[in-house]
């Protein structure tokens, strides 16, 4: 799952276990307000809770990590801990993250993400789904600490793409496969 802006790069990969848990590999560049920062966490991943509807979904994720940074030409240990939770229909998506990244060295990294959309029309499973999104990023240590994008998010089978601008003029883009 690779996500690019022109202040944060990241890659996740993740293996599930069960379909409650995986275990995953997180990698982070950003450009935080007193410089670079580049993390490699591996971690852990489970589905707290999921609430299946007829018409609906609901899920809560937690995942925690540990791991290094490297900041300024130090090394540093770092721990990870976030919570993401969504609710989606086939018309209204909505999410929200919380993602903590913490170091010995102090080149910490907080990050929250909210998200609310809608599809513009309705498909069957085998057939192109895009959904329109509006997307609030804070990250407190960033040097663009705020950042709204609108963006498009389009999935068929198993690919997922995200493609959008923020309002700063900034490219967004992310992609998920799953195997």
């Amino acid at each position: 799952m690779p996500e690019y802006t022109n202040s944060r790069q990241e890659i996740e990969m993740n293996y599930s276990l069960s379909r409650k848990e995986a275990l995953g590999l997180l990698a982070v560049r950003a450009d935080t307000e007193d410089g670079d920062a580049t993390f490699v966490i591996p971690k852990f991943n489970y589905l707290a809770y999921r609430d299946n509807e007829k018409n609906s979904q609901a899920n809560v994720y937690i995942s925690l990590g540990a791991g290094g940074a490297e900041f300024k030409d130090d090394t540093d240990l770092v721990g990870l801990a976030s919570v993401q939770a969504d609710y989606e229909t086939r018309r209204i998506y909505t999410l929200a993250h919380i993602e903590t990244i913490q170091s010995s060295g102090g080149s910490d990294l907080n990050h929250f993400r909210y998200r609310a959309g809608f599809a513009p029309y309705v498909e069957g499973y085998e057939a192109i789904h895009t959904w329109l999104i509006g997307q609030v990023d804070y990250s407190p240590e960033m040097s663009d600490d705020w950042t709204v994008t609108p963006l498009v998010r389009v999935f068929y089978s198993n690919l997922l793409l995200e493609a959008g601008v923020s309002l700063k003029g900034d490219p967004f883009f992310a992609l998920i496969t799953h195997f």
